[in-house]
């Protein structure tokens, strides 16, 4: 059986040997670049299974990278940063990435948040369903598309996945652990912001698209979809 590739990018070369080698030893094949132009020139040869970016890897950085790679693919993305700070957060997912995780990081995290994003990837690549409809909105699971009153509406895999939770069970309030299990990351691990910023920007985007203000939140409890 073939290893899941990792492809890794930072120009710090102390961290891609970190990395390197500790996902080598959770058993994935891990690809190396120093920079945004090899990350790029890497995905198209190696087809990781996902990727992890360095936030300021210089000129493309990792947004830029994630950006770039959102165009044509939902693999999952984890954007390295050195603060933690909810700018970074929002810049991070914005950009199309799954999740972030703050350096330093321990062995234990990182097998964590990467074996919890490849968990959810898979799951959604092979779906018990085809579509769930809720008013308006629609979900394809077979095709991983999104429609608006039958305007397409462009998710990341994380936003896909928050949405399909809600959609399951319209009207019920899901918690916020519910909700971070279902979008591949972890209570213990995750901010509050974290998690109203996937909200708001799923919400921006429905709206942009004609839809109502379908996702509403429970003060103290989590998060719930009107038809």
């Amino acid at each position: 059986m073939s290893k899941e590739i990792i492809l890794i990018a930072d120009d710090d070369p102390d961290i891609r040997i970190f990395l390197k080698t500790s996902l080598e030893e959770y058993g994935f094949s891990v690809v190396d670049a120093k920079n945004g132009h090899e990350a790029l020139r890497l995905f198209k040869e190696a087809n990781p299974a996902l990727l992890i970016l360095d936030l300021s890897m210089g000129d493309p950085d990792g947004l830029d990278v994630c950006r770039e790679i959102r165009k044509t693919s939902t693999v999952p993305i984890i954007i390295l940063t050195s603060h933690d700070q909810e700018l970074d957060q929002v810049m991070c997912l914005a950009a199309g990435a799954d999740d972030y995780i703050t350096k330093p990081v321990s062995r234990q995290i990182l097998k964590l948040r990467v074996a919890t994003q490849l968990r959810h990837s898979s799951a959604s690549a092979n779906p018990l369903s085809t579509k769930i409809t809720t008013g308006v909105l629609e979900l394809d699971i077979n095709i991983h598309q999104f429609t608006v009153e039958g305007i397409v509406v462009p998710l990341t895999r994380t936003e896909f996945d928050f949405l399909e939770l809600l959609m399951t069970k319209p009207k019920h309030v899901h918690t916020r652990e519910q909700i971070f299990e279902a979008i591949g990351g972890s209570v213990s691990f995750s901010s509050e912001g974290l998690l109203d910023t996937h909200a708001s920007r799923i919400r921006a985007k429905i709206k942009s698209a004609g839809g109502p203000r379908a996702i509403h939140a429970v003060r103290g409890v989590g998060y719930r979809i009107f038809e």
